[in-house]
């Protein structure tokens, strides 16, 4: 199914036009590196983004095992920090720990879901987009009302380890407002078996609980389209903690975290003529945590009773020019306001203020562009030091200017060939800095220059069709920070590698055909990554060209679908080769190469064709879908410590209207 919607992705056509324009002619632009895109009501093949990203190539996805574990994205060696998450082109940020987890985000929510290591190209984009080292953009699903003034589907999830996943999403036509509402629950025991040392034991404390509620409305408003989401969100789960070896009177992990995320956020786009137009943008966030460790429960556990209050304000401004057909000027500026709060002693509550502004223009014929952005970001923060106990921090100013270009060129119909440099940068967090209990004050900035190009072919042969991609690329990373997990997924150790050297190559290769009929396909894609990133920092340490914390030398993988009428089935195997937990790559932080497979098939009927009706205008629709994970019951760690779920399954029933 995943490379069904990859073949679709690659059939749409991207053009430079902002929201109406309609003077300009279709022009080549960058496409993504990865991209899987939905078509209205069509069922996805994996319920979390984290699942359908870790399918891309070049990707790791952290994560830490169960439904409930936290799931983040590492792109060609760069970091889950380093790789921006854009919600509808809004960046989904966390100054307290940069750590987006993808395993909150449900697929069903979106149309798109696209990984580009070159700039994006696109009119009216933010400065955060501009400045992002990789960047993973969702694009949520627009209302779709075909018959009537309403829709809407309902959706039951559930399966191994206590998984109880429901649903509602409903359409509705106000006027010239178009709404959409969505909630959506999930509970899960997070209990499964791994075998430790040979002995069989149960994962405990990795529970979740959480619930989302979100409502968006879109419309046209003073000759301009608008936008409004408002989000909410809330968990209540444990962390059960790396398995070490301990006594039998050693207890297990007691700690909790409970979560509220709430957010709103909104843009507004017109076209002021043919050739100038402005979109600005708007997000304001407020996010608590609540961390216990209940002593109580676990004896062995430094008491621990902490909360977090982080609050966020952001507003953009982006503008577009075309001075011709072929040649366009943006400007995009950008400004965010974050703030901390504690309740930890000798807390300094910091405030950042950020201002980041991008350059960009453009020129582009029929089979040649060139496009050069210069982005300025600069930072402040300070502090409040009333109760911080005698423990002082300085107030800072941090700026700096990141170039970039990129080439295109396509010397043949089947062939096309980009090309990139760019430097980003990116600052530690307020966790890496000002957290007193697992901060480190002393980390400065990281910096990174990205060179990377894609070289895509095209071919069809009868009624097969051929696509390959063979992506080289070198990233130098200065000062490059490191996040190592501890005793807790709270609780990290941040470290700066001075100098890292990363080299690699992303290769990919799908074919397919259709059977005979639109609705019956068959698709192939094999993937497979080669990354070499190396510690430079010190000639002559023991660790002076070893490959950093986390990233295989090699990976791959294999998918398979077919589509056959409204039956539809899927297969993935994902490879991952060795790693090491820690830059020392000695036997005691090998973690072992693994391979994972899962398959899932679907089926949709009309309701009418169930209840024996005649078909009359539009009928529900009902889809049934069952997905069967890790198959083979492989023993495998993502994460040193951290033992992953061996086979489950998933099923799914969905009404749709």
């Amino acid at each position: 199914m995943l490379s069904v919607c990859c073949g679709l992705s690659a059939q749409q056509t991207d053009t430079l036009s902002a929201s109406q324009v309609s003077t300009y002619k279709v022009l080549p632009v960058v496409r993504p590196s990865e991209q899987v895109a939905f078509l209205p009501g069509q069922v996805r093949p994996s319920p979390q983004v984290s699942e359908l990203l870790r399918r891309f190539t070049g990707v790791q996805v952290k994560d830490y095992g169960g439904v409930g574990g936290l799931k983040t994205i590492n792109v060609r060696s760069l970091g889950s920090e380093h790789v921006g998450i854009f919600l509808d082109g809004i960046l989904v940020d966390n100054a307290q720990n940069m750590q987006v987890d993808l395993g909150r985000f449900s697929a069903d929510a979106f149309s798109a879901i696209a990984l580009y290591n070159a700039q994006k190209t696109q009119r009216l984009q933010t400065a955060k987009e501009y400045a992002a080292g990789a960047a993973v953009h969702l694009s949520l699903e627009q209302p779709y009302l075909i018959w009537g003034d309403s829709s809407g589907k309902v959706r039951l999830r559930a399966g191994s380890f206590g998984t109880v996943n429901p649903s509602i999403q409903w359409d509705r036509r106000l006027g010239g407002v178009l709404l959409r509402v969505g909630a959506e629950f999930l509970t899960s025991n997070g209990k499964y078996k791994y075998d430790y040392f040979g002995t069989p034991l149960t994962r405990e404390n990795g529970d979740i609980t959480s619930g989302r509620l979100d409502a968006r409305l879109s419309g046209s408003l003073l000759g301009g389209k608008w936008s409004l989401l408002l989000y909410g969100y809330g968990s209540e789960r444990g962390f059960p903690g790396p398995v070490i070896r301990r006594s039998e009177e050693f207890p297990f992990s007691a700690e909790r975290q409970a979560d509220r995320d709430i957010f709103a956020q909104g843009s507004w786009t017109k076209d002021w003529t043919p050739r100038y137009s402005t979109a600005v943008r708007f997000k304001y966030s407020n996010n608590y945590i609540h961390y216990n460790t209940h002593p109580e429960k676990n004896p062995m556990a430094l008491p621990y009773n902490l909360h977090y209050l982080q609050q966020s304000a952001y507003g953009s401004l982006a503008q577009s020019l075309g001075l011709a057909d072929f040649w366009s000027v943006d400007l995009s500026t950008d400004f965010q306001y974050n703030t901390l709060d504690s309740d930890v002693g000798q807390f300094v509550r910091p405030r950042r203020a950020a201002f980041t502004g991008a350059l960009a223009t453009l020129l582009t014929w029929s089979k040649f562009r060139a496009e050069a952005h210069l982005v300025y970001a600069a930072t402040w923060d300070w502090f409040d030091q009333r109760n911080a106990g005698g423990w002082s921090r300085e107030d800072t100013f941090r700026d700096v200017w990141m170039p970039s270009v990129s080439l295109f060129f396509a010397p043949a119909r089947w062939l096309e060939i980009d090309a990139f440099a760019k430097r980003t940068y990116r600052l530690p967090s307020f966790n890496d800095l000002y957290y007193s209990l697992m901060g480190n004050s002393a980390l400065v900035p990281e910096s990174a220059a990205q060179l990377g190009a894609d070289i895509r072919m095209s071919a069809r042969a009868g009624a097969w069709d051929l696509e390959a991609r063979l992506s080289p690329y070198y990233n130098h990373v200065d000062d490059k920070i490191v996040a190592i997990p501890t005793s807790s997924q709270f609780r990290w150790t941040m470290l700066n590698i001075g100098k890292v050297d990363i080299t690699g190559v992303d290769a990919k290769v799908r074919t397919g055909r259709d059977i005979g009929f639109a609705d019956r396909r068959a698709d192939l894609t094999l993937r497979y990554t080669f990354q070499r990133a190396l510690d430079h920092t010190t000639p002559g340490s023991l660790i002076w060209g070893n490959q950093i914390p986390y990233i295989p030398l090699h990976s791959g993988g294999v998918d398979l679908s077919l589509l056959w009428e409204k039956w539809t089935f899927a297969w993935n195997t994902t490879i991952t080769g060795e790693r090491w937990s820690r830059t020392a790559n000695t036997d005691d932080y090998r973690i072992a190469p693994w391979s994972l497979s899962d398959a899932s098939i679907a089926r949709k009927f009309l309701l009418a064709d169930l209840l024996g009706s005649s078909p009359r205008g539009l009928f529900p629709e009902l889809s049934v879908g069952l997905a069967l994970n890790n198959i083979f019951n492989q023993s495998y760690q993502i994460v040193q410590g951290y033992p992953m779920p061996g086979f489950n399954a998933m099923l799914s029933i969905e009404l749709a209207w």
